[in-house]
């Protein structure tokens, strides 16, 4: 199953019909949670039941597609569920909660209901049954059949719409001849084996002055007020700018490994309990989190591997010796007394984190391929380390 997000471009009307039913559905979630306080004993099936009495009662509702109604039941559900898994895990949690005007952000067409009109360009058509047709902007052909449509209305004021496509399930690839193990920091947000890093681009300090401008005069604005609604949007689109060149970013870098390497070996850090320290804006801005999971599912599309292994001991062990060398955060060379070696800290990180994948691959696919290859060297060997290792050590010393 794969998820396209496509730009909608909807008429006054169309818009109006949307905003129509996102109102609606709200409503129906919210008669739907009266009806389940009610009961002493929950019974999905009668809650669901009620449906069609709405349409009776409420000639309103006669203006949402069925399965659309249908979907709010589940939507309220999966709430009732997801509520009884955070209890599992001992955490203080209240009951469900009516919601007010505007909190509804998506609606969902699922099974039926809809239809893309492929006219062969760009800019194609979705028919939305009780709203009408849509231009939509597809950057990529749908193939596979699709199983569900997810309309959202951003607070940039765009609208965009999740299609579901059920694919074939694609074989791994059993012979791997190209392995990396991938270092991710904050210096250089990607350092891998083989010698190759991407510096961070830290999107957010590139943004924070403008955010910082728009934020100060969107306080200002009296509260309800059109000019207040104004600079709200100002300030989501802003958001929404930053958000997208972060995405495209970590798009390119993760489709870049994936064409190159049939496996990619990296870090299975828990970024959750990373992010209660000093450095949690930084780690937050620099997404390391979003950038496994779009390489992970890129290389499951290509029928590749990516593999994670334990962090520990990968910037403290030498790669060559296997000897622990104890070093501080900020010293960023790894110079083992042993056998001599004088890398970056963490291009060594990046080469123990690549040989780690490879056992890994021996010991639990012992029915792939593996080709065998020479013992992985580094690179540099030399005792001097070369001027853009000695710029990146001061830089570290300064932060």
């Amino acid at each position: 199953m794969r998820v396209h997000k496509f730009r909608l471009y909807p008429s006054k009307k169309a818009e109006q019909n949307m905003r129509n039913t996102l109102d609606l559905c709200r409503q129906t979630y919210n008669i739907l949670l009266g009806e389940l306080n009610g009961q002493k004993e929950i019974d999905k099936s009668q809650i669901q039941g009620i449906i069609p009495d709405m349409k009776i009662c409420d000639s309103r509702f006669n203006q949402l597609y069925s399965k659309t109604m249908q979907y709010e039941c589940y939507r309220l559900f999966s709430n009732l569920s997801a509520l009884a898994q955070t209890k599992k895990h001992n955490r203080k949690v209240g009951s469900l909660r009516f919601k007010g005007k505007g909190w509804f952000k998506t609606f969902t067409y699922n099974q039926s209901g809809f239809k893309l009109i492929n006219n062969g360009k760009r800019c194609q058509t979705l028919h939305l049954s009780k709203i009408g047709d849509i231009p939509i902007r597809c950057h990529r052909n749908i193939k596979g059949k699709i199983k569900q449509v997810t309309i959202k209305h951003e607070q940039s004021g765009k609208w965009f719409a999740s299609i579901a496509e059920e694919t074939e399930n694609i074989k791994q690839i059993r012979t791997i001849k190209n392995v990396v193990g991938i270092d991710l920091g904050l210096i250089d947000i990607v350092y891998d084996s083989d010698n190759n890093k991407i510096a961070n681009p830290r999107h957010l300090k590139q943004y924070a002055e403008r955010l910082a401008f728009i934020n100060k005069k969107f306080s200002k604005k009296y509260k309800g007020s059109n000019n207040r609604n104004k600079w709200r949007i100002k300030l989501a689109r802003q958001y929404e700018k930053l958000a997208n060149t972060r995405d495209d970013f970590l798009h390119k870098t993760s489709r870049y490994y994936v064409d190159n390497y049939d496996a990619i070996g990296f870090e299975d850090m828990h970024i959750s309990n990373m992010v209660k320290g000093y450095f949690s804006k930084s780690i937050l801005d620099a997404s390391w989190g979003k950038l496994r999971r779009y390489m992970t599912y890129k290389a499951e599309s290509a029928g590749k591997l990516c593999i994670p292994v334990n962090y520990k001991g990968t910037s403290q062990r030498c790669s060559d010796c296997q000897e622990i060398v104890t070093k501080e955060i900020w010293q960023r060379v790894h110079q083992c007394p042993f056998c001599g070696i004088n890398i970056p800290r963490d291009y060594n990180s990046a080469i123990e984190i690549r040989n780690l994948a490879i056992k890994k691959i021996r010991q639990e696919l012992p029915e792939s391929t593996l080709v065998e290859m020479e013992d992985y060297k580094p690179k540099s060997w030399c005792l001097s380390m070369n001027q853009e290792t000695i710029s990146s050590t001061a830089e570290a010393v300064r932060l």
